[in-house]
């Protein structure tokens, strides 16, 4: 009983720590999915979702249930000739890059607030542009976190 009383604990612990980063390597995986998904559907120019719904939407509510309360979808296109700016969505033309964020703020234990926020991305060519069609709402307001930020 002694001998047992000392190990569990410790066995726990590790029990518990393998769990937790099982879960949170399952939202990084979940995450770049998600935003390649995204990033495959805005390259082509299209939203085959339901009317009224943009990608950004749709993204956030294919996942889990904690991606649809907590999660942000960010949509821009990086300038291509200026590192670091970005172009409006009526500025890009096909082979410019489409850049597709994902962050999730996942807790460790719910009980003590601890997590961090998890991040996925995607970057793609546009591939054509349709006449009139707009998959992407309004890029420059994407979703926020819960918590009112955006994509960082």
């Amino acid at each position: 009983m002694t001998e047992f009383a000392l190990i569990a604990p410790v066995f726990l612990l590790l029990i518990v720590g393998v769990l937790v980063f099982g879960r949170m390597l399952y939202y990084w995986i979940e995450t770049n999915h998600v935003a390649n998904e995204t990033a495959r559907w805005v390259v082509v120019d299209r939203n085959p979702y339901s009317p009224g719904q943009t990608l950004q939407q749709n993204a956030r509510s294919r996942a889990t249930n904690e991606f649809e309360d907590n999660a942000a979808v960010c949509i821009d296109f990086p300038d291509p000739d200026n590192p670091g700016m970005f172009q409006s969505r009526a500025d890009v033309e096909p082979g410019d890059p489409v850049r597709v964020r994902v962050q999730v703020p996942v807790s460790f234990v719910k009980f003590f607030g601890w997590g961090v926020t998890i991040k996925g991305s995607a970057v793609m060519r546009l591939e054509r542009i349709a006449d009139n069609v707009d998959p992407i709402a309004n890029p420059a307001q994407d979703l926020p976190l819960a918590n009112g930020a955006g994509c960082s």
